[in-house]
């Protein structure tokens, strides 16, 4: 049985709710004997229930399949910099209940572990979500994950420089662990929320301490050959200027990030210093002008990637998401303004706020660990 079968039928009676294993070859173009082995699996697993509510023709009325959102579960969770956010969805991809917890920067790896397994036991109580009913957890990561997303490679941003492998975490918590990068989750999140078409390519760009962006194609969060693509936060928008910590000058990362956008406000200011976005963004609210230009140049940077990144892939659709959320109504139409005036008339899209701002990560990592289980049942 091809695992992208199994998954093919369960996104199917997903989308369509009430279906029939027929209807079900027909929208797949799988064989019935092909369908029938994947239904039998998906039962087995309790993903899928089984209703007769289908019209009879004279006989019996047909079997028709619906996801049993009674379970199983899913649970995501996003590691960030200054927090861990966890939510539970179940087979519809809906959350269930969410947590967040707060950490502090510098904390060693292994109270990081413990912060993550009690925000996750925290989650589930509350919920009253039955552990021996998740079947899988992603976590969302800040940096470069492994093909196999089973370890994480790189983590140019992150206040921790190593992070040990699904398979210790998956010990720990006695449920299969897989993970990816926070960008791709973000934008695999913002996919399943929009119920967008099968045959949509969507670009999701998240601003934080760097800058990352991740791409679903026809379904798929895109990789790259091994796990590393889309790191478009060293994309040189500005040859002569200033230098990014990878060295070169002109990266995006160097001149867009949150914490160059606070930077640069500040070195300006003669009297107002700022901490965080949020406090920008309530000067920005207030009239301040420094504010204002500090937002415009931001706007100006962002549009200049986002129209690279549009007139190489050509997506239907762009969310722009992260730390910097907070700021993005103020600045949103000038980064169509600025895109509009550098994409190819031929590249043009929209350009979205992520929905769901602090949770898009985990609630993506969640949907991924899904449908990775399901794979692995075949």
């Amino acid at each position: 049985m091809d695992p992208r079968n199994l998954l093919s039928v369960f996104k199917t009676v997903q989308k369509k709710n009430l279906i029939s294993r027929t209807d079900i070859s027909k929208f797949t173009h799988l064989s019935e004997s092909t369908i029938s082995r994947c239904v039998s699996r998906l039962l087995e697993k309790g993903l899928l229930i089984e209703k007769r509510l289908g019209k009879s023709s004279g006989g019996r009325p047909p079997i028709l399949l619906d996801i049993n959102s009674e379970g199983p579960f899913s649970v995501g969770i996003e590691v960030g910099e200054t927090h861990v956010d966890v939510v539970a969805i179940n087979a519809f991809y809906k959350i269930l209940k969410s947590e967040s917890r707060v950490v502090p920067k510098g904390i060693s790896i292994d109270v990081l572990v413990d912060e993550i397994y009690d925000t996750f036991a925290t989650l589930i109580s509350a919920g009253k979500i039955p552990r021996e009913k998740i079947i899988s957890v992603g976590l969302g990561l800040p940096g470069i994950v492994s093909k196999d997303q089973k370890k994480l490679l790189l983590t140019p941003n992150s206040h921790f420089e190593t992070f040990p492998s699904s398979d210790v975490l998956q010990r720990i918590l006695d449920i299969p662990v897989f993970y990816d990068n926070g960008a791709n989750l973000m934008v695999f999140s913002e996919y399943h929320l929009n119920r967008l078409s099968s045959d949509s390519i969507l670009l999701g760009v998240i601003i934080g301490t760097g800058i990352g962006a991740g791409l679903v194609v026809r379904e798929e969060i895109f990789r790259g050959s091994n796990g590393a693509s889309l790191e478009v936060g060293h994309t040189v928008i500005m040859p002569d200027g200033p230098e990014c910590r990878c060295g070169r000058h002109g990266c995006v990362e160097a001149l867009a990030s949150v914490p160059k956008l606070i930077e640069s406000y500040n070195a300006k200011s003669n009297n107002i210093k700022i901490n965080d976005i949020r406090e920008l963004h309530e000067l920005f609210s207030k009239g301040d002008a420094l504010a204002k230009d500090v937002l415009e140049q931001e706007a100006y940077y962002l549009a200049l990637l986002l129209a690279n990144l549009a007139n190489i892939v050509n997506p239907s659709r762009i969310f722009i998401g992260g730390e910097i959320t907070p700021v993005l109504p103020d600045i949103l139409e000038q980064i169509r303004k600025h895109f509009s005036a550098q994409i190819l008339l031929t590249n043009t899209c929209d350009i979205r706020i992520s929905k769901l701002d602090q949770v898009s990560i985990a609630h993506g990592a969640a949907i991924m660990a899904m449908e990775k289980e399901i794979e692995s049942y075949f």
